[in-house]
C-alpha cells in the first residue's frame, strides 16, 4: 500500500511528467478536462483498500449476524454505525478529492509558490488522515458492540475469508500473518 507521502510523490511525478511532456504554450492553468484526467490517473493508484476494508468489515458483521448470535439491538447499533460511516466516508472522500484537485491546480500553475503547493499537499494529507480515522473509529465502535466471544468469532471468520480471497493483504504484496489475527488489529493501517 502506498503511504500518503508516497502517493503525493506519485502525484507530483505525474504532474511533472505532464508538465514536461506538454510544450509550454502559455503560463495559464490547465483546463478542467486536463486536471480531471490527471486526477483520474492519480486516483488509480492502489492506496485505498483500507476504506473498502472498513465497509466490507461492517457488512460482514451484519451478514454474519446469525452465526455470531447477535441480538436485534446489536444489529441495529451496527447498522447505525455503518450508515454513519457511509455518510462520513462520502463527505471525507469529497473533501479529500477536492483538496487533491486544489493541489494539482497549484502544481500546474507556474505562478504558484512552493509554499502554497506544500500547504495544499499537507491539507490533502490531513483530509486523507481524517478519512482513515473515520474508518478506524467506525470499526472500533462496531467492535465494542460485540461481546468478546462474538468479536473473536467474527475476527476469525473474517480473517479466514480474507486469506481465502487473498485481499487486501496480498493486493498490497503482503502475506497474511496468522499470528496477528488475534492481536486486535482491525484495519490495514
Amino acid at each position: 500500500m502506498l503511504t500518503v507521502g508516497k502517493k503525493m510523490v506519485a502525484v507530483l511525478m505525474i504532474g511533472c511528467a505532464a508538465i514536461t511532456a506538454v510544450p509550454p504554450v502559455d503560463a495559464e492553468t490547465p483546463s478542467e478536462a486536463q486536471l480531471e484526467r490527471l486526477m483520474q490517473m492519480a486516483s488509480q493508484t492502489p492506496d485505498r483498500p483500507d476504506h473498502d476494508y472498513v465497509s466490507n468489515s461492517l457488512q460482514a458483521m451484519l451478514q454474519q449476524s446469525q452465526d455470531l448470535k447477535l441480538s436485534r439491538e446489536q444489529i441495529d447499533k451496527i447498522r447505525t454505525i455503518t450508515d454513519q460511516y457511509d455518510r462520513t466516508r462520502r463527505d471525507r472522500e469529497t473533501a479529500y478529492k477536492r483538496s487533491e484537485m486544489d493541489a494539482l491546480k497549484l502544481i500546474h500553475d507556474n505562478r504558484s509558490s512552493l509554499f502554497s503547493i506544500e500547504t495544499a499537499v499537507q491539507k490533502a494529507d490531513q483530509e486523507h488522515s481524517k478519512l482513515r480515522m473515520a474508518g478506524i473509529k467506525a470499526l472500533r465502535e462496531a467492535r465494542d458492540v460485540l461481546g468478546p466471544e462474538q468479536y473473536g468469532d467474527w475476527r476469525q471468520s473474517h480473517a479466514a475469508s480474507q486469506l481465502a480471497e487473498g485481499s487486501p493483504h496480498q493486493e498490497r504484496g503482503e502475506q497474511y500473518d496468522r499470528e496477528s489475527s488475534g492481536s486486535g488489529r482491525m484495519a490495514p493501517h
